[in-house]
């Protein structure tokens, strides 16, 4: 059985969204716990299920994770500005774009393009 190349690209998707969602949640270990790490967790937790989901096949999870990490990437974009940058937010920032480009990609494909 063949692997379709749109597949792959889900997979790779799915499998940076499962690390930034683990990096995520990893940092209830290393800051201090407060309201702002607890939410970093939830949404940790969150992006652990919507790359349980981006395993699937549903057009809906890559609509909801495409709009999910962009909102994201907005939020971490204005944290940029602060005098010491995070390496941490700037990781995050990466896997952001990196998923929502790939989302973005696998839904024009499946759209316009001939699937393979």
């Amino acid at each position: 059985m063949a692997v379709y190349a749109t597949r792959k690209i889900r997979n790779t998707a799915a499998l940076l969204m499962m690390l930034s969602g683990i990096s995520h949640v990893a940092q209830l270990w290393y800051r201090e716990t407060n309201a702002a790490t607890l939410l970093t967790a939830l949404a940790g937790m969150y992006y652990l299920l919507l790359a349980l989901g981006l395993s699937g096949q549903s057009r809906f999870t890559l609509w909801i994770s495409t709009i999910s990490v962009s909102a994201g990437g907005v939020m971490r974009t204005g944290q940029l500005g602060t005098a010491a940058p995070d390496p941490a937010l700037a990781w995050h920032l990466a896997m952001d774009l990196s998923v929502a480009a790939l989302c973005l990609y696998i839904l024009y494909r499946t759209r316009f393009a001939d699937m393979d």
